[in-house]
């Protein structure tokens, strides 16, 4: 993870907020710095003490990294992932909430 390798531990702080608002700006970050990633619009929003967290990917693949790092910052029972999957012009609805899958 990127904010992990720029910190001597994996614990780190966005200042004075809310654990869910900080949990935000650290998913924010660590998306930005994924390579090669194909998310368009992805939006990270506190809302009570989970993580909403929508958008879209153009790969599959790209849908459970985000996801990953999601789970590995906020913790999986903080995360509520609701992101579409482009491909070939259709629209699939991949959408995660708290450990449970959910495809459309």
């Amino acid at each position: 993870m990127f904010l992990s390798s720029v910190y001597d531990s994996n614990t780190f702080s966005f200042g004075m907020g809310s654990r869910a608002v900080s949990r935000c700006a650290a998913i924010e970050a660590e998306i930005c710095y994924l390579p090669n990633f194909s998310g368009h619009d992805i939006s990270v929003q506190a809302e009570g003490r989970c993580v909403v967290i929508t958008g879209f990917v153009e790969k599959e693949i790209d849908f459970y990294r985000a996801l990953n790092i999601a789970h590995d910052i906020a913790g999986a029972d903080n995360v509520i992932f609701r992101v579409n999957l482009r491909q070939g012009g259709a629209v699939q609805t991949l959408s995660h909430n708290h450990g449970t899958f959910a495809f459309a």
